[in-house]
Parts: structure tokens; C-alpha cells; sequence
């Protein structure tokens, strides 16, 4: 009962960080969800935030704010918000776009991760080995802080 309770515990922490993969100028979703779905209006305080410090989008008290450097580019689904749903959608994806979101959900102190990787448009999934390498290397930064 307790080595279950362990795995439990380990594989929930696991499953906090996501990959997702998009295109130049396409669009990509970032997941981020509350498993506390009776969330009131107030209690809804969210901070998205890209490689650790830049702020991307913020919902306080169930109103959302881009930030000046996204606007017109991310948005969130306020409509899910009483549902624990904080997801955030990037448009017209650029490769400076690229790296790890965390999504910090204030209320329940959880803040799950996104690790996103922006590829060229005519890449149809054949990486070079660079890029390759690239990635294992993030992959690999990424793991120390998890």
C-alpha cells in the first residue's frame, strides 16, 4: 500500500510536464488543467510564464491580461476556466517562442510545464541532427528542474 501511494505520487509529478511541437507562424495549444474543477470567479488566479520569467498571460480573479509581447498571439478559453481549465493557445508561433511555459495555478499550488518546440514550416518532421541534438539537450536542461 505505501510503495503504491510512492508511484502514485511520482508518476502524478511525471505527467506535470508536456511536449508540444508547432510550426512557424501555425499555432499550438498548452495544456494546463486544475483537477479542482469548483473553482469560484475570485479564486481563480493563474500566472502563465515562458522560460521562468517572462510573462506571457495572467488570469486574476478570472480575468485575463496578455502581456504586451503576446498580444494578439496568445489567448486563453474563459468559458473553461470554472471547469480548472487555464490552457493557453499561441498564434503565428515564432522560434523565439520556443522553450519551457509553466503554468502557475495559484489557488492550488499546482504549476504544471509545457516544453515547446517551434519547428520551420517545410520541415515535415525530417529533423537534422542538430536539431536533434538540440532538442536532447533542452530535454536534458529541462529534467534538472523537475
Amino acid at each position: 500500500n505505501f510503495r503504491l501511494i510512492d508511484f502514485q505520487r511520482l508518476s502524478f509529478s511525471v505527467c506535470l510536464q508536456v511536449t508540444v511541437e508547432g510550426k512557424v507562424g501555425g499555432s499550438a495549444v498548452l495544456p494546463c488543467s486544475s483537477i479542482d474543477n469548483g473553482l469560484k470567479n475570485e479564486d481563480i488566479t493563474v500566472y502563465w510564464r515562458h522560460n521562468s520569467s517572462q510573462i506571457v498571460y495572467d488570469i486574476i480573479e478570472g480575468k485575463g491580461l496578455v502581456a504586451p509581447a503576446y498580444k494578439n498571439r496568445a489567448e486563453t478559453f474563459p468559458k473553461e476556466y470554472m471547469k480548472g481549465n487555464f490552457s493557453l493557445k499561441l498564434n503565428n508561433l515564432q522560434y523565439n517562442d520556443a522553450g519551457k511555459y509553466i503554468c502557475y495555478i495559484t489557488k492550488t499550488y499546482q504549476h504544471p510545464s509545457t516544453q515547446l518546440f517551434v519547428k520551420d514550416r517545410g520541415n515535415h518532421g525530417a529533423a537534422t541532427r542538430a536539431e536533434r541534438i538540440a532538442s536532447f539537450l533542452i530535454v536534458l536542461h529541462t529534467l534538472q528542474y523537475i
